[in-house]
């Protein structure tokens, strides 16, 4: 099973006051510890992020949004999945968000574990029970037209993907014993957020 890495930059990052892929933490770019965590399951193109526009970052091949003909390019991580779906030439891809500076190797692998020929896509489940796909491992040959097809009729969340392919959830629960596991999904949404984050890697804990 060949498996490509993706990091989805998203956009402007209007919420937050500047990209949220462009944010430093803990003293070195946040998307490059989320890449080092990618790195050790990427065997096929390395780590690659894709943003909304063409960027540059220091040390990784980004490429931009590419949705499907007639469609609205801000469409949101769908398509930047989409965008990823479509560039890999791997049978799984790894998808993470570039507000996830915690994710681990050990998230990756595990999920990569329950991949079989049964399933399209596996999901973990945070603490709150709520899944989170931007953290997920994807069969491409099933997930790419799935995704087309939910962007076509103009489904554009996440989740619109997952109710067209054969999903495993993986509940947090099987998660809780890898290192880490209590801050795999601690996203940054506002500056406080990016304060908490640098405190906690100030402090391990």
């Amino acid at each position: 099973m060949k498996v490509s890495a993706y990091i989805i930059a998203g956009g402007e990052g209007k919420r937050f006051g500047r990209p949220k892929w462009s944010v430093e933490l803990g003293g070195e770019p946040m998307i490059g510890r989320i890449a080092r965590a990618l790195s050790a399951i990427a065997e096929v193109g390395g780590v690659t992020v894709v943003a909304r526009r063409s960027i540059e970052v220091e040390g990784l091949q980004a490429i931009p949004d590419s949705p499907p003909a007639g469609s609205d390019e801000a469409g949101g991580p769908l398509v930047g999945l989409y965008t990823a779906l479509k560039d890999t030439e791997s049978d799984w891809l790894i998808a993470a968000a570039c507000d996830l500076p915690f994710v681990s190797d050990e998230l990756f692998k595990r999920l990569l574990t329950e991949c079989s020929d049964d399933l399209d896509a596996v999901v973990p489940v945070q603490p709150d029970g709520t899944p989170q796909p931007l953290s997920a491992a994807f069969r491409v040959a099933t997930c790419l037209p799935a995704a087309a097809d939910a962007i076509a009729d103009g489904r554009l969340s996440m989740f619109s993907l997952l109710d067209r392919v054969r999903t495993r959830l993986v509940p947090f629960e099987e998660l809780a014993e890898l290192p880490g596991s209590e801050r795999f999904f601690f996203n940054i949404n506002t500056p406080e957020d990016l304060k908490m984050a640098a405190e906690i890697i100030r402090t391990g804990r």
